[in-house]
């Protein structure tokens, strides 16, 4: 008998919003941890592994003592018995296979655990490399237009209008009073560039008294000249590690100058590209004649500076 499938009604399930809400968060939020869990997984395997293992062991010298009463009752048996060679043979496999069948009883399941555990952390790391690969590329896809827009701007508007937008910086006036020398007085008037409120960069940082609220930077002294000695010397040695070693994270940088290391520091840097020739360099941006405040540290009327890295990028990937 033939049933016709087209008549055939299956019954619809249907599953309330939230609930299917509820597991596809669970899903999502299981695939974010999934490389914490695999590893917890993983170690916690081998500590396993080694218990099982142990336990193992304990019992090991009574299967031993077993396994040589029976290979010396198939010994005694070949010598005083009148079977064939072949028959004996056969014989001998059996024991020996119920010996292996014995070991692999004993220590299978720690072995097992143990392949499983490493298979947990070799699975943790292949997603971490994984996420760290395509976060890479969608940084470097990111500079790359970034790149593209600031040669746009170059190229229509020139150098100045690039570095402008870029940093912030808008035109003022500075108006003066000079004093010839018949004692006249005349006004004077200057354009300079002026930082419009922020960071120049997401790397940017202030080195002055205090770091952040409340937690004094221990490289800052109440000393203009000191101060900026001390960058400068800082500066030198960093660009001596570039091109000796061939290269520097900029998490160093900031440990050395007294500020807090961050996640990105610990990407980006300064890479010598090839280093058997030096061409990059390091600079914290303190010789920017067109920023007043900089003007200002150099010549030590000022005792704080904004410091602005000029970093390649994520330098593992320029390697």
């Amino acid at each position: 008998m033939k049933m016709n499938l087209a008549n055939v009604k299956i019954p619809r399930v249907k599953i309330p919003v939230k609930f299917s809400r509820f597991l596809g968060m669970a899903k999502l939020k299981v695939q974010k941890h999934s490389p914490e869990i695999l590893l917890v997984s993983g170690l916690s395997g081998f500590v396993g592994t080694v218990v099982l293992a142990c336990k193992a062991t304990t019992k090991l010298p009574g299967v031993v003592a077993s396994h040589e009463e029976m290979v010396d009752g198939v010994h005694e048996w070949e010598k005083y018995s009148d079977e064939s060679q072949k028959e004996i043979q056969k014989e001998k496999v059996k024991v020996y296979a119920a010996i292996a069948k014995d070991y692999i009883c004993l220590y299978g399941p720690s072995v097992s655990l143990g392949l499983a555990s490493g298979a947990c952390i070799i699975g943790s790391y292949s997603v971490e490399k994984k996420r760290y690969t395509g976060l890479l590329g969608a940084y470097n896809g990111a500079m790359a237009a970034f790149e593209t827009y600031r040669q746009r701007v170059r190229e229509e508007l020139g150098d100045e209008a690039d570095e402008r937008f870029r940093y912030g910086w808008k035109k003022e006036q500075l108006v003066g009073e000079t004093t010839d020398e018949k004692g006249k007085k005349k006004k004077t008037k200057e354009d300079i560039l002026t930082l419009d409120g922020g960071e120049p960069s997401q790397y940017a940082r202030v080195f002055e008294q205090y770091i952040r609220d409340g937690v004094p930077n221990p490289n800052w002294y109440d000393d203009p000249f000191f101060n900026m000695q001390f960058l400068k010397a800082q500066e030198n040695y960093f660009n001596t590690i570039l091109n000796t070693r061939g290269y520097v994270f900029l998490n160093e940088v900031y440990d050395a100058l007294g500020f807090d290391m961050t996640k990105e520091g610990a990407l980006v840097g300064w890479v010598q590209n090839p280093p058997s020739e030096p061409s990059n360099y390091i600079s914290f941006g303190l010789y920017d004649i067109r920023d007043p405040q900089k003007r200002r540290f150099i010549n030590q009327q000022d005792n704080a500076v904004l410091l602005d890295f000029n970093v390649d990028g994520v330098i593992i990937d320029l390697i």
